[in-house]
């Protein structure tokens, strides 16, 4: 079986949710597909600008890395999370600049790209989601509109996919995005499995305060 290489973005202030919810899918497929620890079908690693260690949202974690953005110059899924940090701007692109080139340099590559919640961010500042469609965190909708018109953005989803990209919603909609990916590339008697085994219910409901919020934007 093929080994696929998974790079998870990290950077200051990244939701761990975000981060380790695609992770944990990933890992979970590996032993459903019963691949050795030692040659696992999809190899996760961490990757950040540098590799310091990086405080996650609201500096509950520290995470050394696995390599730098100058290291990994090879991947075959990209996995980019969302950021909560309260000492940035509340719009702010949770990648520097840096790793945005560094995004579209993947892309170029022809490599699947996963985003998660306002990771959306991140992969919109690299212009490659414009004409396609796109989603995001429901809270994060209208500036990601007023920013980037170009991009067909849907609401109400979990999901979307258009071309090598994968978007998704709000933090735990990163598992749904990692196990729809999962799905294409193992099949659903697997993906199945990791829902399983992760107690996950995919054909849940969205809660429905996140169709029509009483309450303003919080990004």
């Amino acid at each position: 079986m093929e080994q696929l290489k998974v790079a998870v973005l990290i950077f200051p202030g990244v939701e761990l949710v975000d981060m380790n919810g695609p992770v944990d899918v990933f890992l979970h497929a590996n032993r459903a597909n019963n691949t050795h620890f030692n040659n696992p079908r999809y190899k996760v690693f961490t990757v950040a600008e540098t590799d310091a260690p990086i405080e996650a949202e609201g500096k509950a974690v520290i995470i050394k890395p696995a390599m730098s953005i100058k290291s990994c110059t090879d991947a075959d899924i990209i996995v980019i999370p969302g950021r909560i940090d309260f000492t940035a701007a509340a719009n702010s692109i949770p990648a520097s600049q840096a790793i945005i080139d560094w995004i579209a340099d993947m892309a170029g590559k022809n490599k699947t790209i996963l985003s998660v919640c306002v990771g959306l961010y991140s992969l919109a500042a690299t212009k490659l989601l414009d004409g396609k469609k796109a989603t995001t965190h429901y809270l994060a909708m209208e500036y990601a509109h007023k920013t980037w018109p170009a991009i067909d953005l849907v609401k109400n989803v979990r999901y979307i996919h258009d071309g090598q990209f994968i978007t998704t919603g709000g933090i735990t909609s990163g598992i749904d995005g990692a196990l729809y990916l999962v799905e294409l590339l193992d099949g659903p008697v697997v993906a199945q499995m990791v829902a399983d085994v992760m107690v996950y219910n995919r054909s849940a409901p969205l809660p429905p305060y996140t169709l029509l919020p009483p309450y303003p934007s919080m990004f």
